[in-house]
């Protein structure tokens, strides 16, 4: 075996290397045991920048979003300088949750259960009755604060102090975004939705890293875009695909050299732009225990954008191609769980094509070095 087919992990059938050629792919066991399941909400999720929100969200001081992190509650409020902060969302007094869903605050962030109350910056403002608790600072007890981060209008967090910045981490993430949708950080929140799929998450990313499957289970989806797609950036954290859209394709206009393009972003998001509108379709595939995922869609779009067309592509997303991909992921997952199969391989090509697992491949190498 050459250097080029380190072992990373043995499974029933043979190793996970890293040559995808050789490779065997990751042992079901990876989908299944909550002990890894554990082991990833620690070593993977609290230490990964993940996507919350969109800045459009959060246009006036006092608007705020919550959200879940690894089990964690979290919040991102604009303070009354314009800026953004997150937060834990939990009161420093008993540990209730702050805030719920979203909105906007008239004045600072109020515990329900004991009122204590915060500024939007963090600090304790005020603490019901503490005037004679003996050596009570309200220094002491301003709440926790987590990194943030806004890429081209999206906002990520982690849970990680000593994380290193997206920027560095994701290198030419930012511009490969920009340099497909210019005006993203302008852009509104168009739908979310939400769907609780009972599969791990990891099969959710499998199922996004390769179109091998496309031309199987999403006919349709395979006659809206044409040839063959390639890689037209990848780093250790993220990658890019373009292809060109079929003009041809009905249900929706499409111009000629429309572009079709997705990312992939570690760990767990997806994103997609369909040819015929401006928009980008932002997928969280959230771990919720070792055979349930939280998938969340967020689709944004400039703020005038109501034509057909982006109707058109929430519906196909939405009712059509998310759902085909559903019932596929979830297959696997039993599939996973069957004495039957351990492993399989990986088909790949020199090119690097969206048609190859190779970025399977690359994805499957990341879970496991992270663990390690």
């Amino acid at each position: 075996m050459g250097s080029g087919e380190s072992i990373i992990v043995h499974g029933e059938q043979g190793a996970l290397t890293a040559d995808p050629a050789t490779s065997w792919t990751l042992p079901s066991r990876y989908y299944t045991d909550p002990a890894i399941h554990e082991l990833e909400q620690q070593r993977i999720f609290r230490r990964a920048w993940t996507y919350v929100g969109h800045v459009g969200e959060l246009a006036a001081p006092g608007s705020y979003l919550t959200d879940t992190l690894a089990g964690q509650p979290v919040l991102v409020v604009r303070d009354r300088a314009g800026g953004l902060r997150a937060f834990y969302n939990v009161c420093r007094h008993r540990g209730h949750l702050l805030l719920e869903g979203c909105g906007q605050l008239k004045a600072g962030i109020t515990c329900p259960y004991h009122a204590w109350t915060y500024g939007l910056d963090g600090a304790l403002k005020a603490a019901r009755l503490t005037e004679t608790v003996a050596d009570f600072d309200k220094a002491r007890f301003a709440l926790r604060p987590l990194r943030l981060e806004v890429v081209a209008g999206l906002i990520f967090l982690n849970l990680d102090s000593n994380a290193g910045p997206l920027s560095s981490e994701a290198a030419g993430f930012e511009e490969t975004l920009l340099g497909h949708l210019p005006e993203l950080a302008t852009f509104t929140l168009k739908a979310r939705i939400h769907f609780d799929i009972k599969a791990n998450w990891k099969v959710c990313v499998d199922n996004f890293s390769e179109a091998y499957h496309i031309p199987v289970a999403h006919p349709e989806l395979s006659r809206l875009h044409g040839g063959q797609p390639k890689a037209a950036r990848t780093g250790e954290r993220f990658a890019f695909y373009r292809n060109i859209g079929r003009s041809s394709y009905q249900g929706f206009p499409v111009q000629p050299d429309e572009p079709y393009v997705s990312w992939t972003l570690w760990p767990h998001h997806c994103m997609l732009s369909l040819p015929g509108s401006r928009h980008l379709i932002m997928l969280r595939m959230a771990p919720e225990g070792p055979r349930r995922c939280l998938e969340r869609a967020d689709i944004l779009a400039p703020p005038g954008e109501t034509s057909p067309n982006l109707e058109h592509v929430q519906a196909l997303f939405a009712e059509r191609f998310n759902r085909e991909d559903i019932a596929i992921v979830e297959s696997v997952q039993l599939g996973l769980e069957s004495l039957g199969y351990d492993q399989g391989r990986y088909v790949v090509d020199a090119a690097d094509s969206w048609f190859s697992e190779s970025a399977l491949h690359r994805f499957h190498r990341q879970v496991v070095e992270a663990l390690a």
